[in-house]
């Protein structure tokens, strides 16, 4: 990419997200940085000997880390699962930090056999695999390894076996994305370009899927908007044609997604049923400023803003601000549950219809919504004025469409929002 032509890095836990199922899509066990139940004590890989001391403690008689020596590819790849199964201490950063950086270069050393050790496609894929996945664990810990890991990345991105050209080319793509601070309408479609280049060159499958979706979604979460929409509706025909049932619903949701990037600046409908059973009436909204929120009970970021969004229920809801939730939970118990338990007031849309609930909600689906919480703005002519109020950013838009809050009602103070999402994988 040309100097100049970068990206906003405000995302960036969302393409980890991504990154993180491309270099787990082998089977690695949970994801390595979970804390353990015991407070101050890692959880053992439990391939060293334990011995009794003579004062009856237990003490390690060999390096629990150590790749072993004479392994077979099989018993290195089991190595490699012990370690990805080792959780840090809690909260301890310095011995989560020491732990990490014996962790992460044992599983390097282990994929580096594995590949000298191997011709058999599906394993070497594997040991790349379980490279991408040490190196960007390890890098948060110790930034030197950055340039290999980067040229790890561009050294098997030209492979030909297609599993690892697939995972080098998609975080090559992260890395693009993530890393930098601002990035042009040109830049955008430059990366737009080759991501079709991409599928159309490997194909259609859960890992390019994976690929192209996150790479859409970041676009879209920046200010060229429209070329994420196109984007969209480019892989749209390429994943609708696919032999897998999953991709082909998902294609519908591109086109929804590309609905959703085009709202800002046109009216949004609003439809579905209430969680009292009733039709919903987006007429009876008119005039309004309306937070169309779409959350779920599981989403911890969702939970984080509830607050927030009292709060300025209480400080604008006479002056014309209203909320209407799009919930996404599963079941009706859990959303009740959370209303129940978060004292939630506004009128909620839910959906119980079997195969019309979570991501599949027909509101959800309708514009293709892959991560939340999402927070639409409508202001009181009926149009989208935001993609993304939450937090200081919904302060904000309230106050500039229906004023300064009284003073007496605005002297109470909330913690702030978590600005984080939750993302469909």
């Amino acid at each position: 990419m040309a100097s100049g032509t970068q990206f906003r890095p405000f995302r960036v836990l969302s393409v980890l997200a991504f990154l993180a199922v491309l270099v787990m899509g082998f089977g690695g066990g949970p994801a390595w940085g979970q804390e353990a139940e015991q407070t101050g004590k890692a959880e053992s890989p439990a391939n060293g000997t334990r011995q009794e001391s003579d004062e009856g403690e237990s003490t390690q008689s060999e390096d629990p880390y150590a790749v072993p020596q004479e392994a077979s590819v099989q018993e290195l790849f089991e190595f490699i699962q012990r370690m990805k199964n080792v959780r840090p201490p809690r909260g301890d950063a310095e011995k989560t930090a020491e732990l990490a950086k014996a962790i992460f270069p044992a599983i390097l050393e282990a994929a580096d056999r594995i590949m000298q050790g191997t011709q058999e496609p599906d394993e070497l894929a594997r040991a790349v695999s379980d490279k991408f996945y040490a190196y960007r664990i390890l890098e948060r810990y110790d930034p030197s390894v950055d340039q290999a890991l980067q040229a790890f990345a561009q050294e098997h991105s030209t492979s030909e076996n297609r599993e690892i050209a697939v995972l080098a080319l998609g975080f090559l793509f992260e890395r693009r994305i993530g890393n930098a601070s601002d990035f042009s309408a040109d830049a955008a479609k430059e990366v737009a370009d080759e991501l079709i280049a991409f599928l159309d060159k490997y194909g259609v499958d859960r890992q390019t899927y994976s690929t192209a979706s996150s790479v859409a979604r970041l676009i879209g979460y920046s200010e060229h908007k429209e070329v994420a929409a196109e984007l969209y509706e480019r892989m749209f025909p390429l994943f609708r044609d696919s032999a897998e049932d999953s991709l082909r619903e998902r294609a519908e949701s591109m086109l929804g997604s590309a609905r959703r990037l085009r709202l800002l600046g046109n009216p949004i409908e609003v439809f579905g049923t209430t969680a009292d059973g009733e039709p919903f009436d987006w007429s009876s909204y008119r005039g309004q400023v309306v937070l169309v929120d779409f959350w779920a009970s599981w989403c911890g970021p969702c939970m984080a803003e509830i607050p927030n969004m009292k709060k300025n229920l209480e400080l604008y809801g006479e002056r014309g601000f209203s909320i209407v939730g799009i919930n996404m939970d599963d079941t009706r118990e859990r959303f009740e549950s959370c209303v129940e338990q978060r004292e939630i007031s506004w009128v909620n849309l839910i959906s119980e219809e079997e195969g019309a609930t979570g991501w599949d909600a027909p509101m959800a689906k309708h514009y293709g919504i892959t991560g939340i919480p999402t927070a639409i703005l409508v202001d009181q002519q009926g149009n989208v004025v935001s993609l993304e109020a939450r937090g200081s950013k919904l302060d904000r838009l309230l106050e500039e469409l229906l004023g300064k809050p009284d003073a007496e009602v605005g002297e109470r103070q909330i913690e702030p929002a978590v600005d984080t999402d939750t993302n469909k994988q």
